[in-house]
């Protein structure tokens, strides 16, 4: 039995078959061969023989090779935009920010369990590039947690355990690389490059303080965006399940267009997660969307206390409260925490 194959190289990578030639022309073509023993063409002469068989031949070559080339010119390309749709920021303009507020500094963190059952946890910055940038010589923030009333208490770290009883002090020093601002310099997300319509912020900040002077350092990722939502229906959907208001928390802000640094809105699955659990800050923007950085915290207890340990995991997690909704948009924020490792995928649900 007569078969045609017909290929084609796909984007200039592989040679893909397209497809057995339909029955059509199989059947045209063996009529071709077999018309040579029919009664009536047998009184041809030899040239009107010649001429139906070229005939018939032609007709089956446009059938095959005009047909892939037809239905491959009616196949829909990926246009440039949507390839470029999810993207919302300018990758070069944060990379330069980034880069010209990067310093590093020493971290001297000190565990100061008291005597009424509060373990207060305080982070000095200090350094070189802290007092030629901004001629200051430390920077500090603290945070307070209720662990045990008069009890002894453990602190564990990667590699030793050590025991604290009320009253007593105990002091770490490490090095690390922050990105930090003043309150007057801030990253504009609002007016970076776009190639979407909206723009929204990649990352949140921590407040550290120099007496009266405030400064900024980049925290946490942005990972889950709420369009055009209101901060209370999205409140309201996550107390549904059991999470609480206003947790103990460090505070993070966003810097918004109008000069404000404005504070997240807190929600946990705990108030105080001595032991750990899912946390996450909101925020209501000024074009009416509402983001967060969803993520999980590790024990108060270990050292260097409260960081975070998964991204991934709170934002899938804070995402099935919304049910299955969700996109995924682009922010160009991956991230892996400093002790951790957690990682962010650089793109936030959205829903």
């Amino acid at each position: 039995m007569l078969q045609l194959i017909v290929y084609k190289y796909i984007r200039n990578e592989k040679l893909v078959k397209l497809y057995t030639c339909p029955s059509f022309y199989k059947r045209l073509a063996l009529y071709s061969y077999h018309s040579m023993k029919l009664p009536g063409v047998e009184q041809m002469n030899k040239n009107k023989r010649l001429k139906l068989i070229v005939m018939l031949l032609v007709t089956l070559f446009f059938g095959i090779v005009l047909g892939p080339v037809a239905n491959a010119t009616s196949e829909e390309p990926v246009t440039e935009k949507e390839e470029s749709e999810q993207k919302s920021v300018d990758d070069l303009q944060w990379s330069e920010w980034q880069q010209s507020h990067t310093m590093e500094v020493e971290v001297t963190t000190v565990y100061d369990y008291k005597t009424d059952g509060t373990l207060k946890i305080t982070e000095t910055y200090s350094g070189i590039g802290l007092k030629s940038k901004f001629k200051e010589n430390e920077l500090t923030r603290s945070q307070t947690f209720p662990v045990s009333d008069g009890k002894e208490i453990a602190l564990s770290t990667k590699s030793d355990s050590l025991k604290l009883k009320p009253g007593d002090k105990k002091e770490f020093v490490t090095q690390k690389s922050v990105v930090i601002t003043t309150s007057n310099d801030p990253f504009e997300w609002w007016n970076s490059s776009s190639l979407a319509s909206i723009s929204y912020p990649q990352w949140t900040f921590s407040k550290i303080t120099s007496g009266q002077n405030t400064y900024y350092v980049v925290a946490d990722p942005i990972n889950l965006i709420w369009k055009q939502k209101s901060l209370k229906t999205v409140k309201n959907t996550i107390l549904k399940k059991k999470w609480i208001d206003n947790p103990v928390e460090y505070t993070h802000y966003i810097s918004y267009p109008n000069g404000n640094w404005v504070a997240g809105d807190g929600m946990a699955d705990n108030k105080y997660r001595l032991l750990g659990g899912y946390h996450l800050r909101l925020w209501k923007l000024p074009n009416g969307n509402v983001v967060s950085n969803a993520h999980h915290d590790d024990s108060v207890l270990i050292i260097p206390g409260h960081q975070v340990d998964g991204y991934e995991n709170a934002e899938t997690k804070v995402a099935k409260f919304f049910g299955t909704g969700s996109k995924s948009y682009w922010l160009d924020n991956v991230y892996y925490s400093k002790y951790y490792k957690a990682y962010n995928d650089g793109s936030a649900k959205l829903f």
